[in-house]
């Protein structure tokens, strides 16, 4: 049996990129009612935090995209997505055109793929750590345990030894018929 030390959900979640920075809440002052002006407002977007240029360093974005996607990120799009979306996403998402929803796809790739690659690099060299020190012995032991009810398909899937399991009730009643 083969140790991995990674889950799928871990390397899919991994290349987001979460920041702790509590950001003051952008200003967006309307026009008034009387204004001739097409219904234009006036933005005024607070300077970038220290937190913020490091993340906009780490997808590879200026400090208007990432300024951009912050704003992005407040409002509706912040409210439908996952918190933890990430600010390359919010921009292709908002991308306004195809040329660009390419460029902020290719960014996106570029750091998944790379992250991926840091993942599995980390998992092979604790996998090697663990075998340093267990040897060829299983880390997990299931002797002397009694087996439990799950379907050979889902002992398959999560790679347990078939001595360990035993068909569910009710899949060996209609078995049995």
């Amino acid at each position: 049996m083969q140790l991995r030390l990674f889950s799928v959900s871990a390397l899919l979640c991994a290349w987001t990129c979460s920041h702790a920075a509590d950001h003051s809440s952008v200003g967006i002052t309307s026009t008034t009612a009387g204004s001739t002006a097409k219904a234009a407002t006036a933005t005024s977007v607070p300077a970038l935090s220290a937190v913020d240029l490091q993340v906009a360093q780490m997808w590879g974005l200026t400090q208007d995209e990432m300024q951009r996607a912050l704003v992005l990120l407040k409002g509706p799009r912040g409210a439908f997505s996952s918190p933890n979306l990430s600010p390359v996403e919010a921009l292709g998402i908002h991308a306004r055109g195809e040329q660009e929803r390419r460029y902020y796809a290719q960014l996106y790739a570029r750091a998944f793929v790379a992250d991926v690659e840091r993942v599995l690099a980390w998992s092979n060299v604790a996998e090697a750590e663990v075998k340093r020190l267990v040897g060829d012995k299983p880390v997990i032991s299931f002797t002397g345990l009694p087996p439990v009810p799950v379907s050979p398909a889902v002992a398959a899937g999560a790679n347990l030894p078939m001595s360990a399991v035993r068909p569910p009730a009710a899949a060996a009643s209609k078995e049995a018929r």
